[in-house]
């Protein structure tokens, strides 16, 4: 199955953010919205994985969770990937709770790279995809400006399975490691 890691975001944070977003998604055209229901905070894209590897990860998963406690994130400003004035990932920044993310990040590479999944190559910088140009870059200057204020408490880690399809990706949760049984 086509697999990744994630902290799933609630539904009054969803609509926050969408609200939050409607200025940017208004003026850029030829960008592909993420639908509210998948929003979310990548931690890792595994790509295709198989029933062992998901024993693995479920288990890594539960292990990486039960060593950290509950935590609160704060919603931050409008950013871009590869850069701002020059965007094909349009996203929302995490203000606060952004070095508990980051450390679940390192904890999750660390032992899954010792379980034979390779190492992202790029640093990682937490954030909430909204959107993906497909054709051109985009310059976000103008919306450095738009921010999403949302207080969530993340309590959670979750593996899911992602099902491409036409009319956009479908997110089924598949496993869920609770934070701090351990923390």
């Amino acid at each position: 199955m086509r697999a990744f890691i994630a902290i799933e975001l609630d539904t009054e944070t969803k609509k926050k953010i969408v609200n939050a977003s409607k200025r940017v998604r208004t003026r850029l055209r030829e960008v592909k919205w993420v639908e509210r229901e998948n929003l979310h905070i990548t931690l890792k894209f595994l790509g295709e994985i198989n029933d062992q590897q998901v024993k693995k990860v479920k288990k890594i998963i539960e292990e990486v969770a039960s060593g950290e406690k509950d935590f609160l994130i704060k919603g931050g400003f409008i950013g871009g990937f590869p850069s701002l004035n020059r965007a094909r990932i349009v996203f929302f920044g995490i203000e606060k709770g952004k070095s508990n993310v980051i450390r679940i990040f390192d904890t999750l590479e660390q032992k899954l790279s010792e379980n034979g999944f390779s190492r992202d190559k790029k640093p990682y910088h937490p954030h909430i995809t909204i959107g993906r140009a497909k054709k051109r870059f985009y310059d976000l200057k103008d919306f450095r400006d738009v921010k999403v204020e949302f207080e969530y408490h993340v309590k959670s880690i979750v593996l899911y399975k992602s099902t491409l399809r036409p009319e956009g990706p479908l997110y089924e949760v598949v496993f869920k490691g609770e934070l701090g049984r351990n923390g």
